[in-house]
């Protein structure tokens, strides 16, 4: 069944607000003329607005499941528990229509105070979101040098705080030597890139069951430079992404717009897009194994700079954009900033909401310089 969205649930509030104005209407013209009536739609029209408001804040927070429960219990349950309390206890003493008033006011209360519930449960729930900070390489480094590069990472990795978790990502050629040199540390392992199928007559390419077998747990796709220089789409990303799962791989899903977009003010679009397009396909299983960088293409190499600023703000629409969709699940997907994070505005940009780590490149390349990084966390 296709998720209710924002659209439906301002419906549903405008369809009960406009029922309840006419029901008021009508039955303050025809009540018993006493206080009791006027009092009670006007608990109607009250609840009504706030119920509301808090419905809309907390739909943003609830998964599809839970959105359907929330449903139940704020608009279902208080409607039929209303009715044949009303009539038992005010059958003979008050006229039709200032029941239905009395109905409608203790409908519209029970279901605010359990809207407010829900806001309080959901509003006040820990981030426990992962904090990552992980080393995509490029094409850099021979074998040997990779090698001494992933030993210095696990050699200083006791000087951050454990609550950070390091991924290496090196070149296809590295991954068997450096998962050796990785070997007791905590240390992740990811490779760059996987093909788009399991097997067969694909000269060149690599498997994601072959980069699963070197002990990868982790593989980026999506990257900025996959779409702009080898024309990579959403069609063959989805492809590859089924492929991760198939075989227990967490992609990182990298999203970003260019100079050219940002400029004409597209970056909102662009990046939207790039998620309704690939990660909207995901189960909910799927997404709740996921990582996402955004990747602000327009400041890793023109001389512009994005601000820690700037980074929360995208950040945070991604996180609604994927809370549109996954509901309170976004809220546990760590989201990782990839436009030239050092180690001298890591802290800066890190103690953003919603930012929960890095994706790094050129700074991956010096192992003081990851680890620096990493202590960019508060303890």
């Amino acid at each position: 069944m296709k998720m209710l969205n924002d659209k439906w649930l301002a419906a549903l509030v405008a369809a009960g607000c406009i029922a309840a104005v006419a029901a008021a209407t009508y039955g303050c013209g025809t009540g018993s003329g006493a206080m009791l009536p006027i009092l009670c739609w006007g608990v109607v029209l009250a609840a009504g607005l706030f119920w509301g408001l808090t419905t809309r804040r907390v739909w943003r927070r609830l998964s599809e499941r839970q959105r359907y429960r929330f449903l139940f219990w704020s608009y279902a349950v208080p409607f039929f528990a209303a009715m044949p309390t009303v009539e038992l206890l005010f059958a003979e003493t008050l006229p039709q229509f200032d029941r239905l008033g009395l109905k409608l006011a203790t409908a519209a209360a029970t279901g605010l105070t359990i809207a407010l519930i829900y806001d309080f449960i959901h509003k006040n729930r820990q981030n426990m979101r992962k904090k990552i900070v992980a080393g995509n390489w490029k094409m850099n480094t021979l074998p040997a040098e990779g090698v001494e590069l992933a030993k210095g990472v696990a050699a200083g990795r006791s000087e951050v705080c454990a609550c950070v978790n390091f991924i290496v990502c090196p070149p296809f050629t590295h991954l068997a030597m450096v998962a050796e040199a990785l070997k007791g540390s905590d240390i992740a392992l990811g490779a760059q890139n996987c093909a788009a199928e399991a097997k067969g007559a694909y000269t060149g390419e690599v498997a994601a069951q072959m980069i699963a077998a070197l002990g990868c747990k982790y593989v980026i796709l999506g990257h900025s430079e996959r779409r702009q220089y080898y024309g990579e789409t959403s069609e063959t990303l989805n492809k590859k992404m089924a492929q991760a799962y198939a075989n227990g791989l967490t992609p990182i899903y990298c999203v970003g717009e260019n100079l050219a977009e940002r400029e004409a003010g597209k970056h909102f679009d662009v990046v939207k897009a790039q998620i309704e397009e690939v990660v909207y396909n995901l189960t909910e299983e799927q997404f709740a194994d996921l990582v996402i960088a955004y990747e602000p293409v327009w400041a890793i190499g023109t001389g512009k700079t994005a601000t820690a600023e700037q980074a929360q703000e995208i950040h945070a629409y991604i996180r609604k954009v994927l809370a549109d969709k996954f509901g309170a699940a976004a809220d546990a997907c760590p989201i990782l900033y990839g436009g030239s994070c050092k180690p001298s505005n890591a802290a800066e940009i890190f103690a953003k909401e919603d930012v929960d780590g890095g994706l790094i490149g050129g700074a991956a390349l010096k192992a003081e310089d990851f680890l620096a990084i990493g202590k960019g966390f508060a303890k």
